[in-house]
């Protein structure tokens, strides 16, 4: 077994106290520049190097981020994560990620965890089960446990004290309507997977204050989602599809082609897709860019600055990002 360099074992090959060697690799003032050299020059031979864990005990800090995602089958959250995975990887800090998996209890045992002393702060989107439930409680608890919290994407409509990262999820919708009302689209539907998430409902409120004739298509269970919206475009009626997420946009899409429509001609789409998918796809779908990264990237952000900052009582921040649409064949 290989034998560990510690600084007790330099201090004995120097024979000086261990408290001698620690303040000359710290530079400390109390020690001759003569001492420091000599501690330092057998520290680089014998090749020592910090405890970690010893470093984080000394300093009080963990030097870890907690990060806590819904689910990461969505391409949006692992765009997001790799966004903050490269903003934390040029700072100091490493991430430890959990996935709540959109239940409420499992995203109160990461918190439960991340706020037991095993991270510096925690970044999080909140689950399904726990946007239905308006469940905020476990949430809370951290802001009195004195870890910085920083919400994203799903942000509760009841303000929790926390800096949040999100986009204009309602201007980006009337954007997108505005778009397909210049592509001269008369009757434009709503389809929705997401009714009851936080983002759906704002999404569906920015469709509704766009018409006075709104034709609303949503449902969480995918096949009667399906289903409808064939009946509903089988009438023929339908010239323009605004779709709240990934499921209901290729379901969208899927349904345009099977019934016979020309996409982008007779019915046009706009929606959330995968960028490097859609890439790949015919026809490309025109899309609500919501720049997850971007997202990731501020979120950690915000994170590191509450961090460095170490001020309390300081108001909680509210960052807003700009989506933009990606036009596709299927509203050019």
């Amino acid at each position: 077994m290989k034998n560990v360099v510690s600084l007790k074992s330099l201090a004995k090959e120097l024979n000086i106290s261990v408290s001698t060697v620690s303040k000359s690799l710290n530079d400390s003032e109390e020690i001759s520049a003569q001492t420091k050299e000599r501690v330092k020059n057998l520290a680089k031979l014998r090749g020592y190097s910090p405890n970690p864990i010893a470093v984080r005990l000394q300093k009080q800090e963990t030097m870890q981020i907690g990060v806590v995602l819904p689910n990461i089958e969505n391409p949006f959250f692992a765009s997001v994560l790799k966004g903050i995975d490269e903003f934390v990887s040029a700072s100091k800090y490493n991430i430890i990620t959990f996935l709540s998996n959109e239940s409420l209890e499992r995203e109160k045992e990461c918190l439960d965890y991340f706020s037991r002393g095993n991270v510096d702060g925690i970044l999080i989107c909140i689950a399904e089960e726990t946007n239905k439930k308006k469940t905020f409680d476990h949430i809370i608890n951290i802001k009195q446990k004195g870890i910085p919290l920083v919400l994203f994407d799903r942000i509760p409509m009841q303000p929790l004290g926390f800096d949040t990262v999100h986009v204009n999820d309602y201007d980006s919708i009337t954007s997108a309507y505005d778009h397909l009302k210049n592509k001269n689209c008369q009757n434009i539907a709503f389809v929705s997977s997401i009714p009851t998430l936080i983002v759906g409902r704002l999404r569906e409120e920015g469709y509704l204050s766009q018409t006075e004739n709104p034709t609303v298509i949503a449902f969480e269970d995918l096949t009667e989602l399906r289903r409808t919206l064939e009946e509903t475009l089988k009438e023929n009626k339908i010239d323009g599809f605004i779709a709240a997420d990934i499921n209901a946009t290729l379901l969208c899409n899927s349904a345009i082609q099977k019934l016979g429509f020309s996409p982008g001609k007779e019915v046009s789409l706009i929606g959330y897709v995968n960028s490097s998918q859609n890439d790949l796809s015919y026809p490309k779908i025109s899309y609500i860019d919501q720049h997850p990264k971007e997202i990731g990237k501020q979120t950690a952000k915000m994170l590191q600055m509450r961090l460095q900052s170490k001020l309390e009582n300081v108001p909680a921040s509210d960052i807003i990002l700009n989506t933009t649409i990606t036009i596709g064949e299927t509203s050019s």
